[in-house]
């Protein structure tokens, strides 16, 4: 059976000749000790290795930082983005980087302490992990509604050129998966709008202004999906991947009240695009409350990926029953604790309690949740793939312990 109608079968709740095994690889370009040049290599030593890996298909890099293409969001022509770097600030231990983004509508503004552990040197990024802790913010993009114009004209169309570069990419991409028989998902680089929207209001300014400001977060959420959906359906028409990809991992911080009104309309309308152009989807908000699962089925989620029993803290069997035969589990073993620091016997277990509870009907796609790094020792995913092996056979033995 070939990869991709292998785990088709498993998203659609049937159940194929084994449980499948797909990695996410994240940081870790390597296997034991060899590094593979691209993804059409490392899949081809997966489909040795009997797992079903899987191919991605990027959107237009961001023009911001070229040595950094991580996000499909072009910055117009005409925005002009300033840099400086103040080595000595009254009341700060380090330096001080300073962006400036001046464009037609007004000036937005990013500050950033220089912390020994900051990765970017004198350059600070539109949008990353590194700019939200308080600690290291002094200012975030964002501040107040006058800012939403300014912040409305930072982004371009994507110019001929790239979209020209970008189907004939889509176009080597369904080739290399035709030939392997490979499923292919959009990255979770291209859509983006409330981890945006975290990036640019900072976390805690975030869920205060759900509450105090709700008009400014409804209107940056919805310039935020206005884009997003002109980045999905550039995708949907190169009519490639087999799933679309959305993470809203910061969408967890939002209580279930709250989720219903800013998220659950908004995401509605990317999974409702994506069906009509028979697309799965594939949602992984970071350890969202139970509560969440019910939405999850009302909005048509295909595929839930965030199933962690460690730091999810997740009752695999409780979210079973909560979503039955409607949407499609995907994880089950948490990378971080078990993969990275576990013993032999701790990853038997988990991954043995994953396929006992989670794989009977099909419905179930087994994974490290949520991506394998440069530390996660190879001895401990080879022990996984070895239990995998032996365990993961249908019709799945109930007993397995």
């Amino acid at each position: 059976m070939l990869s991709r109608h292998r785990l088709m079968l498993a998203i659609n709740h049937k159940e194929p000749d084994h449980v499948p095994l797909a990695f996410d690889w994240g940081g870790r370009g390597f296997f034991k000790d060899r590094s593979w040049r691209d993804q059409f290599e490392r899949v081809k030593r997966e489909l040795k290795l009997g797992l079903d890996p899987i191919l991605t298909l990027q959107y237009v890099p961001t023009n911001e930082c070229p040595a950094m293409p991580t996000f499909g969001w072009n910055l117009r022509p005409d925005v002009k983005v300033k840099f400086w770097r103040e080595p000595s600030v009254a009341g700060e231990e380090y330096a001080v980087l300073f962006k400036e983004y001046h464009t037609e509508k007004g000036v937005l503004r990013q500050v950033v302490r220089q912390t020994p552990d900051w990765p970017h040197g004198d350059f600070i990024p539109l949008w990353d992990d590194f700019n939200l802790p308080r600690s290291r913010a002094r200012e975030y993009l964002i501040k107040k509604m006058d800012d939403l114009e300014a912040f409305e004209s930072l982004f371009n169309e994507p110019t001929e050129k790239e979209l020209r570069h970008f189907l004939d990419k889509a176009e080597y991409v369904k080739r290399f998966a035709d030939k392997y028989g490979l499923l292919v998902r959009s990255t979770y680089k291209d859509i983006k709008m409330t981890d945006a929207a975290v990036w640019s209001l900072g976390i805690e300014n975030m869920i205060c202004m759900i509450f105090r400001n709700p008009d400014l977060v409804h209107r940056l959420l919805d310039i935020l999906l206005e884009r997003s959906l002109k980045i999905l359906n550039q995708i949907l028409e190169a009519d490639i991947v087999d799933v679309i990809t959305y993470e809203g991992w910061s969408e967890s911080f939002f209580p279930p009240k709250q989720y219903e009104a800013f998220i659950v309309p908004r995401l509605k309308k990317l999974i409702e695009m994506a069906h009509r152009s028979g697309k799965k989807v594939y949602y992984a908000p970071r350890n969202p409350p139970y509560d969440f699962f019910r939405f999850f089925k009302e909005i048509g989620v295909d595929i839930f990926g965030g199933c962690d029993p460690v730091h999810g803290n997740k009752d695999l069997l409780r979210i079973k029953q909560m979503v039955r035969d409607e949407v499609c589990l995907w994880g089950g073993v948490d990378s971080t604790t078990t993969l990275g620091m576990g013993t032999k016997r701790q990853i038997e277990d988990e991954v043995t309690e994953a396929i006992r509870i989670l794989g009977p009907g099909g419905g179930f796609i087994l994974s490290a949740f949520d991506s394998l790094d440069a530390h996660t020792p190879w001895s401990n995913i080879e022990h996984m793939i070895k239990v995998w092996r032996k365990k993961g056979r249908y019709p799945i033995n109930l007993e397995l312990r």
